[in-house]
């Protein structure tokens, strides 16, 4: 076979388009796996804040399924405390959502926590939305516990430690 050199230059000039190609691809997989990265770094630093451990402690004050009218007979701050950790997670739902969090991630991370708050401050929230009309109040809360609980019937959740352990056998 003879190639001339027009020929060549379009070969070369043919690889170097792909060539191109796939060092973009690979550029974008990199950006998006750093951003996936530092998402999840976010969300540990807005879910573990300052005052995690009083939110978390707070819970334990709170019946699941409670009715409005329990969380309403606290106190001011106390129900201040309540509004800010569900702000935490309306950032993370919304980020869920946005797909700059993975949902294994924020399950294996805080799912629990997430599931634990809304089943307390699901008829507060509700009732709250009523009063106010702002049907918004804690919608993206509720948006990634429907989400956690649907994940969770397909791949039940299994502790870290426990998942570890049956590993080793």
């Amino acid at each position: 076979m003879h190639f001339d050199l027009a020929a060549w230059l379009n070969l070369v000039s043919t690889l170097a388009i792909v060539g191109a190609l796939i060092f973009t691809g690979l550029q974008v997989r990199a950006a998006n796996l750093a951003r996936r990265d530092q998402a999840a770094l976010e969300m540990i630093r807005t879910a573990l804040s300052e005052n995690s451990a009083r939110g978390l402690e707070l819970f334990g004050q709170i019946p699941e399924n409670a009715p409005a009218h329990v969380i309403e007979g606290m106190p001011p701050q106390t129900k201040m405390d309540i509004f800010e950790f569900g702000i935490r997670f309306e950032m993370i739902g919304y980020m869920v959502h946005r797909g700059l969090l993975d949902m294994k991630a924020v399950d294996d991370l805080v799912g629990g926590t997430i599931l634990g708050f809304w089943s307390r401050v699901k008829d507060w929230a509700e009732e709250r939305r009523k009063r106010t009309g702002h049907y918004e109040f804690l919608e993206w809360c509720q948006w990634i516990a429907i989400q956690l609980e649907r994940r969770r019937t397909d791949h039940p959740y299994v502790p870290a430690y426990r998942a570890y352990l049956d590993w080793r056998g």
